[in-house]
């Protein structure tokens, strides 16, 4: 079942232009029986779908805007700072590789493990070796060696929660008619703003 695609597509780069075609995205989302369901399920695919284009900020906006409440985007920013002021430079919190190499390459936090030293229970990060893999027990394991591990926990636990949208492949298959949720419609609706 193929959503009709509406004549004229709008190009959203921006929160403004979000705003602005708002009537407009919830016109189009709900001209298609399944548009709130496919909605639910991405947005961003829903959005693209209806005729909107997206650039990839507004793709990540809109994904991140709907997947985190206010008060935990707040704390999620709050933690990117203090992570991004320590390392002098943004860090994907999420990239093992990027935590890695913050940690134990330039922040040398000596790992733990097997060959450690006897007085410190940890051992040096060789130069020429690519990084460990970072795991919650590796974190929690270095947790106190410096001030940024226990904001890049917080962090990727943060980032690890919330709702979650489903993967093109997903989506295709819902769309063609496959049931994974017991939801068949949903219709969104503007509320009127407060007196």
């Amino acid at each position: 079942m193929a959503a009709k695609v509406p004549a004229g597509r709008i190009a959203i780069e921006s929160e403004k232009d979000l705003k602005k075609h708002a009537v407009s995205i919830l016109r189009r989302i709900n001209e298609d029986e399944r548009g709130g369901l496919m909605f639910l399920l991405n947005p961003v695919f829903a959005l693209e779908e209806a005729g909107f284009d997206l650039n990839e900020e507004m793709r990540g906006h809109i994904l991140h805007g709907l997947r985190f409440g206010a008060r935990a985007k707040a704390r999620i920013r709050e933690l990117d700072e203090a992570v991004r002021d320590v390392a002098g430079r943004p860090v994907d919190a999420l990239s093992d590789e990027q935590v890695s190499r913050l940690l134990f390459v330039e922040l040398k936090i000596p790992l733990p493990g097997p060959a450690a030293d006897k007085g410190t229970g940890t051992r040096k990060a060789k130069s020429p070796e690519p990084p460990p893999p970072v795991s919650e027990e590796l974190l929690d394991a270095v947790k106190d060696r410096h001030r940024v591990v226990p904001l890049l926990i917080e962090l990727r636990r943060q980032l690890k929660g919330g709702w979650r949208f489903v993967d093109r492949e997903t989506y295709e298959k819902v769309r063609a008619g496959a049931s994974v949720t017991l939801l068949r419609r949903v219709r969104f609706r503007k509320h009127p703003k407060n007196p």
